[in-house]
C-alpha cells in the first residue's frame, strides 16, 4: 500500500464519474450496460478496456500500460525523478533510471537556480546578524 498524489485533472476526472455512479455507498467504476459494479479485471478489459483502444485506432495495450505512459509524461514535465518513483511505487529510483531516463529533459537552464537563491537568502540573514 502507498499514498500517491492525485493530480488536480485525475481528481476532477473522478468527482464527476463518482457523480454519475456512486449511489448509496456503490461503486465509483461500473459497467455502463448493467449500471453494476464491475466485478472482475477481465469484464473490464473486455467490455470497456479493448473496445476503447480499438476505436481509438491504436495498437492495443493493456491497461496496465498506462504507469509507463504516467511515468513518461511526468519525466517529459520536469517532475523529480525521485517523486515519479515514490508514484510509481519503487523503493528507489533505480527503475527510472533504467526505464525511463530516455524521458528525463536536458538539463534545464535554470539548473542550479534554487541553490543560488538559497545561499543567497543565507548570506543575507548572516549580514544581517553580522
Amino acid at each position: 500500500m502507498r499514498e500517491v498524489k492525485l493530480l488536480p485533472l485525475a481528481m476532477e476526472a473522478l468527482e464527476r464519474q463518482k457523480s454519475l455512479t456512486f449511489k448509496d455507498g456503490g461503486a465509483v467504476f461500473v459497467n455502463p450496460r448493467t449500471g453494476k459494479a464491475w466485478e472482475t479485471d477481465g469484464q473490464i478489459r473486455k467490455t470497456a478496456w479493448a473496445p476503447a483502444v480499438k476505436r481509438a485506432g491504436i495498437r492495443y495495450r493493456c491497461a496496465y500500460q498506462t504507469r509507463h505512459t504516467y511515468a513518461s509524461l511526468m519525466l517529459s514535465a520536469g517532475e523529480n525523478p525521485l517523486w515519479v518513483a515514490s508514484q510509481m511505487g519503487h523503493s528507489d529510483w533505480g527503475m527510472i533510471r533504467k526505464v525511463y531516463v530516455r524521458w528525463i529533459p536536458e538539463a534545464d537552464p535554470q539548473s542550479g537556480g534554487k541553490a543560488v537563491l538559497m545561499w543567497a537568502q543565507v548570506g543575507h540573514k548572516d549580514r544581517q546578524s553580522a
